[in-house]
């Protein structure tokens, strides 16, 4: 695979893969295990998703402990400083380059995200970041309008009523908890009282696909991230993972993020070890 669109630099021990599209700022930037982000004040707004590791934030009144699958919205001028983990931490970043432009909107206040399709969202603009095709730069940019969009619908609840019946967000809770286990539809639904037909219904309106793909996207993303920070070997990841088998997990892995399974562990982990002369 060739090299990607965004570029790959080093300051002070943090690795970001970045760039410039259209009027975005987009990055993954890997963090070193217990570094410390002296305090500062962002000139401009953006949000964050931790893809792996964790770290905590303090603010002038608050602190927020993040970790993997965390988001949060970040405005301008919101003074903080950072502690990273023993892990260290991966976070995708998506900035407007100006506070006024229209992506900005649902950006104006500091809020901890807690819709889990952004995950999914989050981890496909990191794998674009990577991709070498003439497309992703486009695929990008609607990976990162899609962030956008769903965290203005998450901190403005008051404008979008009809939040997830509670029934609705246990069962979503179960297929995040059984990542592994793949957990079929009449399972699911007798775990949380409703019928089958009703549970697909529900939650295909809620969430924007069947159950099945659901779950596929949640083991994905958790197979991406112990290719990121692990060495278990790829049969190892697909088994658990809940795949057929190694063949199977690579087929599905290629297929939404371009690349093989092997090649997307060898970008990852080479990004926390060199920098591009």
């Amino acid at each position: 695979m060739g090299a990607g669109f965004a570029s790959l630099a080093e300051e002070e021990g943090i690795f970001s893969r970045s760039a410039e599209v259209n009027g975005f700022t987009l990055a993954e930037l890997q963090f070193p295990p217990g570094y410390v982000q002296p305090a500062f004040e962002p000139e401009l707004p953006y949000l964050a998703f931790v893809l792996d590791g964790n770290l905590e934030k303090t603010f002038r009144r608050r602190t927020m402990h993040l970790g993997r699958a965390c988001a949060l919205t970040m405005p301008t001028g919101a003074w903080h400083g950072a502690r990273f983990g023993s892990q260290g931490a991966r976070i995708v970043i998506v900035r407007p380059k100006s506070e006024s432009s229209p992506a900005a909107r649902g950006l104006d206040r500091l809020v901890e995200l807690r819709d889990r399709r952004l995950g999914w969202l989050a981890w496909r603009l990191a794998a674009e970041l990577r991709a070498s095709d003439a497309a992703a730069p486009l695929a990008a940019e609607g990976f990162a309008l899609e962030l956008l969009a769903m965290s203005a619908r998450e901190t403005r609840p008051v404008r979008h009523p009809g939040r997830a019946q509670p029934w609705l967000r246990s069962a979503e809770e179960l297929l995040r908890t059984r990542i592994c286990d793949r957990i079929g539809l009449t399972e699911l639904a007798a775990s949380v009282g409703v019928h089958p037909a009703h549970l697909a219904r529900a939650f295909r309106a809620r969430y924007g696909c069947s159950v099945g793909e659901y779950g596929r996207r949640l083991r994905l993303a958790w197979a991406a991230a112990e290719l990121a920070c692990g060495d278990k070997s790829l049969a190892t990841i697909a088994a658990q993972a809940g795949f057929a088998d190694q063949a199977h997990f690579t087929r599905l892995f290629r297929h939404h993020v371009g690349t093989t399974p092997a090649l997307y562990r060898a970008e990852t982990q080479r990004d926390a070890r060199r920098v591009p002369g």
